[in-house]
């Protein structure tokens, strides 16, 4: 079957074309997270839900560390495959391999070393060490695997082939979730059981993943001629707002987890712990989208098809726009369903998560534009509008807000955060875009007038 033409074909063809395949991919460690929470949740109980999300912050990393190069890589791929130079675009794809494989071992060894203290840091006590390590131990031992499976997946995608990312994804995530169970409740082998599943699961996404290179016209030889170093802080610039924004949501996990704490107790941890799950899906879901449309904008905007850009990015304007407002209604409508799903509860729980979710996950109305805008920035080279993007949602308004709102109104104020860091954000954004109407941000322009 002939591969679709990314600079000719009809724009929504080629968008949606790209579009199941990129979600899918996206929500990997979302599923696994998510199959792993449920599990646990049921499994051991509210203190393994909450030692899963004190390691989380963990994961965030390991995807951010493979977006970073594989994002950096992928659209400099695309825009060099718009541009005719297929040299240069296997010189992008080895450089980021070589790097991110030397980076990713040498970090295992460091955080395997430090498991204990670094667990501590993000808020382990007594009362959760022994199970976060338990689950620890076994992920971390393996986390090269996690890091290389979110460098492929774009890669892999942006290479045209976007349909054995989602096969790589569902074959890996189908796999997590049968081990998962037989793992902890057959078998009896409690959140050790939960990271061998896990780890079993990505090592097969990324095997599937790695079969792209098999075909001879898929090869790329690895030499002096294909190694350029000059290339790393291209690849690393263009990346840098992919890994922000990750680990600002492993950062935000761990700031909150510190207030939550301190201004509601263990069962706001609990309750945190629900709602960290859902943001993951919810934000898998959007990076989709973002992702889908990348590679597209990416390769038109170096052929200077600017037409084609305005048009791509509309699609996926609307697209997110229907994701959020949709998750969000059935959070809404379901809360309680929801939380009774990860947790068997008792009445302070659910007194307690049916307002927190619903306040905090109101943010999928805004996040979703806000993730597909600091994309779009990424893929039309204007890499610093981005960062900024991520840094400000991300890092400074979370914490500003999580730190001052308690000490001036009732605890309850810390689910709002996210939405007002996120609302914060857009118009922020918005302002950017009327008083720098250049000719690479017009399509955004009106796109989002429009919407």
């Amino acid at each position: 079957m002939e591969k679709l033409n990314l600079l000719r074909d009809k724009e929504s063809k080629v968008f949606f074309h790209y579009l199941i395949p990129a979600v899918c991919s996206t929500l990997v460690t979302s599923v696994y997270l998510l199959v792993d929470t449920l599990i646990i949740g049921q499994g051991v109980g509210a203190l393994g839900i909450s030692a899963l999300n004190i390691f989380m912050p963990f994961f965030l990393i390991f995807n951010g560390l493979g977006l970073l190069f594989g994002i950096g890589s992928g659209i400099l791929i695309s825009a060099e495959d718009g541009m005719g130079n297929k040299k240069k675009s296997n010189q992008y794809f080895i450089t980021g391999f070589i790097s991110v494989v030397s980076l990713s071992l040498v970090l295992a060894v460091i955080w395997n070393h430090y498991l204990q203290s670094l667990c501590v840091i993000l808020g382990a006590n007594e009362d959760t060490i022994a199970l976060v390590l338990e689950y620890g131990k076994c992920i971390m031992m393996f986390a090269p695997v996690f890091i290389m499976t979110n460098y492929f997946s774009p890669i892999v995608r942006n290479m045209k082939n976007p349909k054995l990312v989602m096969c790589g994804v569902l074959i890996g995530s189908l796999l997590n979730i049968v081990l998962d169970y037989v793992f902890v409740f057959p078998m009896g082998m409690g959140m050790f059981g939960a990271a061998v599943a896990t780890v079993i699961g990505s090592a097969t996404t990324l095997l599937v993943l790695s079969t792209h290179f098999i075909k001879k016209q898929n090869r790329v030889k690895i030499n002096k001629e294909t190694i350029s170093l000059r290339l790393l802080a291209p690849i690393l610039k263009c990346g840098f707002s992919s890994l922000i924004m990750e680990v600002a949501s492993g950062f935000v996990i761990f700031i909150f987890n510190m207030q939550i704490l301190k201004y509601i107790g263990n069962n706001g941890i609990v309750v945190y712990g629900i709602i960290s799950n859902c943001v993951l899906v919810g934000l898998a879901l959007f990076n989709g989208v973002a992702q889908a449309a990348q590679p597209i904008v990416a390769t038109n905007f170096g052929a200077g098809e600017n037409t084609r850009v305005k048009k791509v990015l509309k699609y996926a304007i609307i697209t997110t726009t229907i994701i959020g407002i949709s998750l969000f209604a059935v959070i809404f409508l379901f809360t309680s369903q929801v939380i009774q799903v990860f947790v068997k509860v008792d009445s302070e729980i659910l007194t307690l998560g049916v307002p927190a979710l619903r306040l905090y996950l109101s943010a999928f109305c805004i996040m979703n534009i806000n993730i597909l805008i600091s994309s779009y920035f990424q893929s039309i080279g204007k890499e610093k509008a981005s960062i900024y993007i991520s840094l400000v949602r991300g890092f400074l308004l979370n914490i500003v807000l999580a730190f001052v709102l308690p000490t001036v109104l009732p605890a309850n104020i810390l689910w709002t955060v996210v939405p007002l860091s996120e609302l914060i954000t857009f118009i922020g954004i918005v302002f950017y875009i009327k008083k720098t109407s250049t000719v690479k941000n017009s399509a955004l322009n009106e796109e989002l007038v429009s919407a």
